[in-house]
């Protein structure tokens, strides 16, 4: 059920994004001339909105003291992923330093950056609780939409196309952050 209206929230929300808007991309099989259109330049705005250490390891240094495995309360301080991060820190902790690496980590000037080095399309890996939020993330991603909107507004003002990545949703492949499905528009 979940599943089922966080891609309604998402569709609708693709769609009011994209309203009267042709797609810049059209795939024409029996012209081989059109073929070009697809070569994109493009990179990954991962670590963003779903945080992954791999990428973001700077997020989750203040969790190193608390890995003693001998620690019986560790798991409950301890931050792997979105999820672990708001149970480790609580929902305004978690929104406060969230909300600091979102604007720290994209910003109009990054977008431009990209655009002046001849990008021309970005993955932004989102999350479900985004747009419909559940426990831990009620109130701990409050704010995701809104800088997220703010970015496709810079990728639209500099020419950028963005591929919206739903990379996590509940109820999908595995219990990671990395798990989901992809939706692409043009703005």
């Amino acid at each position: 059920m979940l599943l089922t209206i966080s891609l309604l929230v998402t569709a609708l929300w693709v769609a009011g994004a994209t309203e009267n808007v042709e797609p810049h991309y059209q795939c024409h099989a029996d012209n081989k001339t059109d073929l070009n259109k697809w070569h994109w330049r493009g990179t990954n705005l991962g670590g963003w909105l779903v945080l992954e250490p791999w990428i973001t390891p700077s997020l989750f240094y203040q969790f190193l003291d608390e890995t003693d495995r001998w620690n019986s309360s560790a798991p409950e301080h301890v931050a792997l992923d979105s999820y672990s991060f708001c149970t480790a820190l609580g929902v305004e902790e978690a929104n406060r330093q969230l909300r600091i690496h979102w604007d720290a980590w994209v910003t109009e000037s990054h977008i431009a950056n990209l655009a002046k080095i001849g990008v021309d399309t970005v993955r932004i890996p989102v999350a479900d609780w985004m747009y419909v939020p559940y426990e831990p993330y009620i109130g701990c991603w409050d704010g995701s939409l809104e800088v997220l909107e703010r970015a496709l507004g810079w990728c639209k003002k500099y020419n950028i196309h963005a591929l919206i990545d739903v990379h996590t949703m509940i109820g999908s492949q595995n219990p990671f952050d990395n798990s989901g499905m992809y939706s692409l528009y043009s703005i």
